[in-house]
């Protein structure tokens, strides 16, 4: 063996460095087989004996702690590959090839690498070039030994893990409000603080339906949501925090609230880069079991959950959530030409200064280059489609507003169980700290100045837990008594003028809306527009409307202004109409006072003839034709007229002076 070993290490595998590679495939066998550790150190020694100096021996020893199933997670791994392909590497030593490379897509890489550079392999059992070809079929074998060695030991594992998950006794990590108890079975947190912190928190997503207001209820009424960092499985180490939408989606998406025991959701997957973890969708989960444990909802309530958030999304959902913005009919409104959904564009209009919706159809437009479908003004269709919902809601009105009171009373006592139950919770940490403060020898300071510490802040969490129950009892006494039961069946029904309240969000009225209403076609023919209203029930109506005047036509002066301009030309000048037009209170189409500028406007638009033209059909002349009849200037007929030494009927014209003389 000695001749065989010296005929394979040549003198320029000397010159090079020699790599003693070491490497554990978890921490834990770094701590407890640490024999296993010693040996691999141990091989810088026989390397020395097989001719390399002390100082060209290196040792990569940085992937301790990691498996050989991948070299993603190596860097000592990734930093031999470089050295070897680099020709720095004589040689690598290692106690078994199973050290090296665990897969045979890293096995293959090295060996060929090493290949090339003229690398030898060398373990316990002997020394390698894979330039030989019996060293490389016994490299081949050991290689593919090694990966069958690691799939079989992953399998029993994992065959074992997926048989006890099928009977929902793999033990998994917990959501907050569910713990193991002491025969491992999944249960609610004893803590009745815990389980009403989870009720409180679907309560509100019941009320709001979107994971963003229910974080934005939290944050503003300041209620905190707890965190149990041993994921269930004690208990123990709670943390109340601010609630994030996250943490939110995390909640609303775990089947284990609804008592389902789920387990493969997230599975691991090769990639290029990698193996990473990718979910799955619920028919490739490994376990899906009903009624396993007590659930916070039912398994219909969490799948309508599911349905809302997909709902909610703008981008995924077929019809897009409630927005900002006035428009009504938003996302169902459906293009009686093309049959396409119309989007919502909005305009404002500078006369009261605030946006307007059109719904338009440009698919054919934008995809096709022909002109759009229609451009429809939205506001006399979403007063007809309010109209007819509220003709819809008004026998319910008031069922509703009892099924909407007792709900508010639910959710109030719910509110209220939380400040309770926090302050309850922080006089038991304060009594808690107090006991140990106490038990604590006073010879030891630095023990005693750190528990005093902690007394002193659960004191200071106390103080504030009872600040904020009496804010929220003083913040419901604000709100006054509510209606009884008698008081609710004796309410006129109002609806219209609660839907016309300002206290109703846009938003509200999208969502009341789409409950009843499916779709709108809208088809605009002129200024008549065509309403097909298909309901949620399947029954739908035809229902039709006028399209509001445009911007210049609400400008126009009114008819009954136009007929007293019209009146008054023959016997007034143009300052007179308009001064006794502002008399009467009669405005231009703009809405401002009528002056003599905008009653000659009015009047030439209307081919009215002025007081001129009047005088002028009678045989009225002006001071110029009057002067020449006379033989006079203007000057000396102007002097006649003040004189009045004129034997004639004079009419004053304008308000600049200006006359008319009869013949």
């Amino acid at each position: 063996m000695t001749m065989d070993r010296s005929q394979k290490i040549k003198a320029t595998h000397l010159m090079r460095k020699a790599v003693d590679y070491v490497r554990q495939s978890t921490m834990r066998q770094v701590y407890e087989n640490a024999e296993s550790t010693r040996r691999q150190y141990a091989l810088k020694d026989k390397l020395v004996k097989l001719g390399w100096p002390l100082e060209n021996i290196v040792t990569i020893d940085c992937d301790l702690g990691q498996s050989g199933s991948g070299s993603s997670e190596r860097e000592g791994f990734k930093e031999l590959v470089a050295a070897v392909g680099n020709n720095e590497v004589g040689a690598i030593a290692c106690l078994e090839m199973s050290r090296l490379a665990r897969n045979s897509q890293d096995w293959c890489r090295l060996m060929e690498i090493c290949s090339i550079t003229q690398t030898i392999l060398i373990d316990e059992d002997g020394i390698y070039d894979i330039n030989e070809f019996n060293d490389r079929m016994l490299l081949g074998l050991k290689g593919t030994m090694s990966e069958a060695e690691l799939h079989y030991l992953h399998s029993r594992m994992r065959g074992g893990a997926l048989s006890k998950a099928g009977r929902g006794e793999l033990r998994i990590s917990l959501p907050i409000g569910y713990v193991y108890d002491e025969i491992g079975k999944v249960t609610k947190d004893p803590d009745i603080g815990v389980q009403s912190a989870v009720n409180q928190f679907f309560e509100a997503f019941r009320m709001y339906g979107s994971a963003a207001m229910t974080v934005r209820h939290y944050f503003e009424n300041g209620i905190k949501m707890p965190r149990d960092l041993s994921r269930g499985f004690s208990g123990k180490e709670l943390v109340w925090g601010a609630l994030s939408t996250a943490r939110a989606l995390d909640i609303l998406h775990n089947p284990v609230y609804a008592g389902i025991y789920a387990y493969g959701q997230v599975q691991t997957t090769a990639t290029i880069s990698g193996k990473k973890n990718r979910a799955k969708p619920l028919d490739e989960w490994h376990t899906y079991l009903e009624n396993h444990h007590e659930g916070y909802i039912s398994e219909d309530e969490y799948k309508v959950n599911l349905a809302r958030l997909s709902s909610n999304n703008t981008r995924t959902a077929p019809v897009p959530p409630p927005r900002e913005g006035c428009a009504l009919l938003q996302g169902i409104a459906i293009c009686g030409i093309c049959f396409n959904k119309m989007s919502v564009h909005y305009r404002n209009t500078v006369r009261h200064g605030e946006n307007t919706p059109h719904y338009e159809c440009s698919d054919v437009a934008r995809h096709l280059g022909g002109d759009r479908c229609q451009y429809v003004h939205g506001t006399e269709v979403d007063r007809v489609i309010s109209d007819l919902v509220l003709e819809r809601l008004t026998p319910m009105a008031i069922k509703n507003a009892i099924e909407v009171e007792e709900e508010v009373r639910q959710r109030e006592t719910a509110s209220d169980n939380y400040f309770v139950l926090r302050l309850e919770r922080a006089r038991y940490e304060v009594g808690l700290a107090k006991k140990r403060y106490m038990s604590v020898d006073p010879a030891n300071r630095l023990v005693a100045f750190e528990l005093e510490k902690i007394w002193n802040q659960r004191i200071t969490e106390q103080a504030n837990a009872e600040e904020d129950l009496k804010a929220h009892e003083n913040a419901k006494n604000k709100e006054g008594v509510r209606p009884s039961l008698s008081e609710l069946m004796s309410i006129p029904d109002n609806v219209k003028e609660i839907w016309n309240s300002e206290n109703v969000q846009l938003k509200d009225k999208k969502r009341i809306i789409r409950c009843l209403v499916e779709d709108v076609t809208i088809t605009k023919d002129g200024r008549s527009i065509r309403l097909g209203v298909r309901f949620k029930t399947g029954a739908s109506t035809v229902i039709e409307c006028k399209s509001p005047p445009k911007s210049w036509e609400l400008w126009t002066t009114s008819d009954d202004v136009v007929e007293l301009i019209r009146g008054m030309s023959a016997l007034h000048t143009k300052d007179e109409i308009a001064e006794m037009l502002t008399e009467e209170g009669l405005l231009s189409g703009k809405g401002f006072k009528m002056n003599a500028d905008s009653v000659g406007y009015v009047m030439r638009k209307h081919n009215i003839p002025s007081l001129q033209e009047h005088l002028k059909a009678r045989g009225f002349l002006t001071a110029e034709e009057k002067a020449a009849q006379l033989n006079v200037s203007k000057s000396v007929l102007h002097k006649m007229k003040n004189a009045g030494k004129l034997d004639c009927e004079i009419v004053r014209t304008s308000g600049k002076g200006e006359n008319m003389f009869s013949p």
